[in-house]
């Protein structure tokens, strides 16, 4: 499962912020090591000097099942069970066989991801980082 957050979070950052995108296999390291804690900055700093990989990965954990917790309950709340079918899918068996993601369940990812990330970054941060799993996914059900 390792391999579906660090592809799609490569993704994510990639479409949202380049810059970040070294960030995601050390933010999976931090997600898989301290799973119950969340990442702290260091001693006197804000929260915003985070790497956005630090909050990236455990919503696309939480979307695609893969996490549990107040994080991916959270993070699936927003969702159908036909959407978290297609997450699943697109989680186990990425391509064209899962199928594209119909504008309704985009909207739904959309809404989870900014849930999910609601006080942790800014709004503004929040919806370009939702933007950027709306285009991780679109690739990934495509298969490019």
């Amino acid at each position: 499962m390792d391999t579906v957050l660090s592809e799609v979070g490569r993704q994510t950052l990639q479409l949202s912020y380049p810059d970040e995108v070294d960030e995601v296999e050390a933010a999976l390291r931090r997600f898989r090591g301290n799973a119950r804690r969340r990442p702290k900055p260091p001693v006197g700093m804000g929260v915003e000097l985070l790497p956005l990989a630090d909050y990236v990965i455990p919503v696309l954990a939480g979307l695609f099942g893969i996490a549990s917790g107040r994080i991916a309950e959270r993070a699936t709340d927003a969702l159908t069970d036909r959407t978290r079918a297609l997450l699943a899918e697109l989680r186990d068996r990425p391509g064209p066989g899962a199928g594209p993601m119909t504008p309704e369940q985009e909207r739904e990812v959309f809404e989870s991801v900014l849930l999910s990330l609601e006080g942790k970054v800014s709004p503004e941060e929040a919806q370009r980082v939702a933007h950027g799993v709306i285009g991780a996914l679109r690739m990934r059900s495509t298969g490019r």
